[in-house]
């Protein structure tokens, strides 16, 4: 196959200004006639050769005109006159470009992508509706005709589009022949342009055999970047249908095939270039694989939406008491990736075609926002009496209103509510789950009863991408920790005094059975079936930084070793109502910053205390960041950060507060069983001391006794139990020291 060219050469010049002009009379005489003093629209050329498109009259358009499924269209009938008179018309070498930068950067007349909103012009330009003034419009027609020749003139010889950073370009010959696709079908419907048609459809023809040729940079082994491949084939489809030529289709399939084989990771996402992108695979790859399903029907790509749903389970987490979602954002490697919130407005619907395949994947049902509220949305914008707002520049995808109005209805939200209690890291207490990625990058997910821990390890495969753990989540508190992409401290991470930050580093990871990095290793491919205790063993690149993780079943354990003085950096997603406090009683309203010398720090929300104990006193800060979430800015990044020397133990512990009261000394204490691979019975017990002062705990169990002392003010003592049958009792004694003793007693089991 042949190499992706990097760099772009001199295409011959588009078609002159003094070569198009017949054309150009020959489109307006289409027509009733070219209209003359119509209102002057924002232009970047006086319109002295082709007449400006007339601006909308003042109070344009009436809501309640519109279609419910139409109304995406108001936005874009706002900026329809500025759009057209972008078209150049006083400058030879640029006639056609639509150079006001309404789509796509850099704006550079080599930019292909700028040129898909002919489809735009083409769609306003033929389609009759009550509110729409630019049916038919003559001035309208004449300038997408000259775009049409612009965009033509700049493919190439072999069929592709070129972009000013490579010559033929993936993205702008496949967008680009959904673009062309549709402006044909709307000219051809009405009649309009036969010799631009013709045109049109050789221009197609060329782009799709491109698009399929094997040979081609575009299909080497492992696909990459397949949203790109998706639209491109659907692009395809589409040109099959309405040029009415199937042979132009005729290895769709084969296409497929290999789309289903080579671009989507073992883990379940689809390439991006060859690792994970939230933005990428649901705004843009779903909606346009669900395209690519409506013109062909292939089950493989059904396939492969149900795989993305079952890994989207897992990186998607629904947040309590916020209109949304926390994603497992420091995993993505293109876009920049936090929170997202469920928003029925049309006009933001950019996933709305990938709910063709809710019929056959329910679960995708669960990101998408029920049948009651669209249609609640769509109510309230008809009514709403201020003027539609205009789309703003950069965001004008034409693809936003192709898909919206052929999207389907979600399933209603009583079923929505279902199928969001139905995602595993909320239905299940207990599993461990690890997926491979295409590139050696491996994704572990961790379910206690205590908490939801997400790691990324391996390979990051891109500077946006953080490794190690980044996601602590908990289905009643929401995010804990969330470790994003798009800030020097928006990651959890061990940063060194010499500057390494262990997060910006490629990972090698081994996993042990129990307590320790000193058990048993344990297979990764076997993950799968440990339900107890096990250790996640870290090595950053270059082997300055160690992290052992841990996985309890209440918590985790973090110990870290640096090759010398180092910082935790743990950032905090923090609500309006938290309490946070510091070991040492320094308590930090929400949205402000403190320092402290403490054991440790806790966050407290919804009646569960996280709590953060490392130990010794040691200098520690907590800071708000500004970087807040969710549209009514609830949730606030804020770092913790701890000073060390190279050596620190952090244990991060979920307590129930309502499970820790009524005893004589205040402390919490849990159990867990499970049946190790091995068939060996294991408990596990923690104890959280949450006196202010130390205490001594005493574990008693059939398989043996345990004894602490002097645990801390939220220190915790946790013991392991092996046995060859499960144990059958497990008591708990918490004993108070100073002058008056208080005891506490606790039977975990039976």
């Amino acid at each position: 196959m042949t190499a992706a060219p990097e760099y772009p050469r001199r295409f011959p010049p588009p078609l002159s200004r003094r070569s198009f002009l017949g054309g150009v009379g020959a489109a307006t005489a289409t027509l009733a006639g070219v209209a003359a003093g119509a209102p002057r629209a924002f232009a970047t050329s006086a319109g002295t050769v082709l007449p400006l498109v007339a601006v909308l009259p003042a109070g344009e358009p009436d809501r309640t005109a519109f279609a419910p499924r139409e109304q995406v269209f108001g936005s874009y009938l706002m900026i329809l006159a500025p759009l057209a008179n972008s078209v150049v018309d006083d400058d030879p070498e640029l006639y056609g470009w639509m150079e006001d930068g309404w789509w796509r950067t850099p704006n550079d007349p080599r930019n292909s992508r700028i040129m898909e909103h002919v489809a735009t012009l083409s769609w306003f330009l033929t389609h009759d509706r009550p509110w729409n003034p630019y049916h038919l419009d003559p001035n309208l027609l004449g300038r997408l005709d000259a775009a049409l020749t612009y965009y033509l003139g700049l493919q190439g010889p072999t069929g592709a589009w070129p972009v000013t950073y490579q010559e033929e370009s993936l993205a702008t010959t496949g967008f680009g022949l959904v673009a062309l696709g549709a402006v044909y079908r709307d000219l051809d419907e009405a009649g309009l342009l036969p010799q631009r048609r013709t045109e049109l459809a050789a221009s197609m023809r060329a782009a799709a055999t491109w698009l399929m040729d094997t040979s081609r940079w575009h299909w080497n082994l492992p696909l990459e970047l397949v949203n790109q491949l998706v639209g491109g084939l659907a692009g395809v489809a589409q040109a099959a249908a309405v040029l009415g030529d199937a042979s132009i289709a005729a290895g769709l399939d084969d296409r497929i095939a290999l789309l289903a084989e080579h671009g989507q990771a073992p883990a379940g996402y689809f390439h991006e270039p060859l690792g994970f992108d939230l933005g990428y695979n649901y705004e843009v790859m779903l909606p346009d694989l669900g395209d690519l399903y409506e013109w062909t029907g292939h089950p493989l790509l059904v396939e492969m939406a149900r795989r993305w749903a079952d890994f989207a389970q897992y990186v998607l987490l629904p947040e309590p008491g916020a209109p949304g979602w926390v994603s497992y954002g420091a995993a993505c490697m293109r876009n920049s990736a936090s929170t997202r919130t469920d928003d029925a407005a049309d006009d933001r619907d950019r996933a709305a075609l990938g709910r063709l395949f809710v019929a056959d994947v329910p679960a995708l049902g669960a990101f998408h926002m029920s049948a009651e509220a669209k249609t609640a949305g769509r109510t309230a914008w008809a009514a709403d009496p201020a003027p539609v707002p205009p789309r703003v520049k950069g965001d004008t995808s034409p693809r936003l209103y192709m898909h919206v109005p052929r999207a389907p209805r979600n399933v209603a939200e009583s079923e929505r509510r279902a199928l969001i209690a139905d995602l595993r890291p909320g239905r299940d207490q207990v599993f461990t789950e690890y997926r491979r990625g295409t590139i050696d990058q491996q994704l572990l997910f961790v379910r206690r009863p205590g908490y939801y821990l997400a790691a990324l390890l391996g390979e990051r495969g891109s500077a946006r991408v953080r490794s190690g753990p980044g996601l602590l989540w908990h289905p009643d508190t929401g995010a804990i920790v969330a470790s994003f992409n798009n800030a020097d401290d928006d990651h959890w991470t061990t940063v060194t005094a010499a500057g390494v930050d262990a997060a910006l580093t490629d990972v090698v990871a081994t996993f042990h059975d129990g307590a320790g990095p000193g058990g048993p290793a344990l297979d990764p491919s076997l993950l799968g079936a440990v339900a107890g205790v096990f250790t996640g063993r870290y090595v950053s690149g270059g082997g300055t930084v160690t992290t052992d993780v841990v996985h309890r079943h209440d918590g985790i354990a973090r110990t870290v070793q640096a090759a010398g003085p180092a910082t935790e950096v743990v950032p905090l997603m923090v609500q309006a109502g938290d309490v946070l406090e510091f070991a040492d009683g320094t308590r930090v309203p929400p949205g402000t910053t403190a320092t402290a010398t403490a054991t440790g720090f806790s966050l407290t929300r919804r009646g569960l205390r996280v709590q953060f104990s490392w130990g010794a006193e040691r200098a520690a800060s907590l800071t708000a960041t500004g970087r807040r979430y969710f549209p009514d800015r609830t949730h606030e990044h804020h770092v913790l950060r701890v000073e060390h020397d190279g050596g620190l133990t952090v244990e991060i512990t979920t307590v129930s507060l309502a499970d820790a009261g009524g005893d004589e000394v205040a402390a919490a204490a849990t159990a867990h069983e499970w049946t190790g691979p091995d068939g060996a019975a294991g408990l596990a017990v923690h104890v959280v001391n949450l006196e202010p002062a130390p205490v001594d705990v005493r574990v008693v169990t059939s398989a043996g006794t345990r004894l602490f002392t002097d645990v801390g003010p939220g220190g915790g003592a946790y013991a392991v139990f092996m046995a060859r049958s499960p144990v059958r009792a497990a008591v708990v004694t918490v004993t108070s020291r100073g002058s008056r003793i208080r005891v506490a007693t606790r039977r975990l089991l039976p």
